[in-house]
């Protein structure tokens, strides 16, 4: 399926939380032993920059998971994401991203090892109506409006030399969140269930344009339960209009283990979560590697399992607040 002396591929999603790396005043300087107060000043930005502390264990716990293909949410746009790949992954990766839709300027976007040297296409679906208005919005002449996605389905397409089809197609969302600030759309479930729609519209497209033998991978912050078993009503058509399957569900993995955040509630109740999704097409089931798929968990400087946080302050410690989910599958 890809090049030949590869024995398998690894890909991650992962929500590496406001990485917004503004470099414009640096000067060579020595970011290892950088204080947070001169490293904040290398930007000029409004936005503050992701600590110091957090990026480099970013950039330690994806050195330790070793991934071939890095499909990222919450990127501060091109910017963030060229200056996270050269000066804290040793510009090991190539960088697609485009600028998406989010009012707070956080972005989808790919890091993809130089070393796979494959052709890409990247295609941005922000543009694309979801069908969708809110309903004090339905009241008053929309002329057909329609909202778009809160953030993008980027959709990454893989060559190799001389190919007209993908070896493989990964598409990547975050989609709305809970938060509902105009109190309009009770969690944000309604705008979250016209984004998945439209984007398991997009899937069954790719699928009839490319072909049943092209392997595909959902890969996103979904905001939401979204697992077959016991899922949240907006995410109904994700396994009634679709073939996709949850790595997890095929693998087997314990629901205790799917964990891809830890919740803390107003009265200080930790809650684990899965908000972060890896979904295959079927032709890849056969191929998924079960050994380090799934959730990886943070690791202390000893390397080392960390403990699940119990507080927001031991929350905050972590290089994120979303852990990322790691799929593995032979070539």
């Amino acid at each position: 399926m890809f090049e030949e002396g590869r024995q398998s591929l690894r890909l991650v999603q992962f929500n590496v939380e406001n990485l917004f790396l503004y470099m414009d005043m640096y000067e060579n300087e020595d970011l290892q032993t950088l204080n947070e107060r001169a490293w904040q000043k290398l930007s000029g930005a409004s936005a503050q920059n992701k600590s110091l502390r957090k990026t480099w264990a970013l950039a330690k716990c994806i050195e330790d998971m070793d991934p071939d293909i890095l499909c990222l949410n919450e990127v501060g746009g091109e910017e963030s994401l060229t200056n996270f790949n050269k000066h804290f992954l040793n510009n090991r990766y190539n960088v697609h991203i485009k600028e998406g839709n989010s009012l707070r300027g956080i972005d989808v976007g790919y890091l993809v090892r130089k070393d796979l040297k494959y052709k890409t296409v990247l295609i941005s679906h922000k543009n694309r109506p979801i069908n969708f208005l809110y309903p004090h919005e339905n009241q008053t002449p929309s002329g057909g409006k329609s909202h778009y996605f809160s953030r993008d389905v980027l959709e990454l397409r893989l060559f190799k030399e001389g190919d007209n089809s993908p070896r493989l197609v990964v598409m990547l969302t975050h989609l709305k969140s809970k938060l509902d600030a105009d109190r309009v759309d009770t969690e944000g479930r309604k705008r979250r269930e016209a984004e998945l729609k439209t984007m398991v519209k997009i899937y069954n497209e790719i699928k009839k344009e490319l072909g049943p033998e092209i392997p595909i991978i959902l890969s996103g912050d979904l905001n939401g339960i979204a697992r077959k078993a016991d899922h949240e009503p907006e995410f109904a058509a994700l396994h009634q209009n679709s073939d996709l399957v949850d790595i997890c569900d095929a693998l087997e993995i314990p629901v205790e283990n799917r964990i891809s955040q830890i919740q803390i509630t107003p009265t200080g109740k930790a809650i684990p979560m899965q908000l972060d999704y890896l979904f295959v097409s079927p032709n890849l089931l056969d191929k998924l590697i079960v050994e380090n798929s799934g959730t990886y968990f943070f690791k202390s400087e000893l390397g080392q399992k960390s403990a699940l946080p119990n507080s927001m302050e031991e929350r905050e410690l972590l290089p994120s607040d979303h852990y990322p989910m790691v799929i593995n599958f032979k070539l």
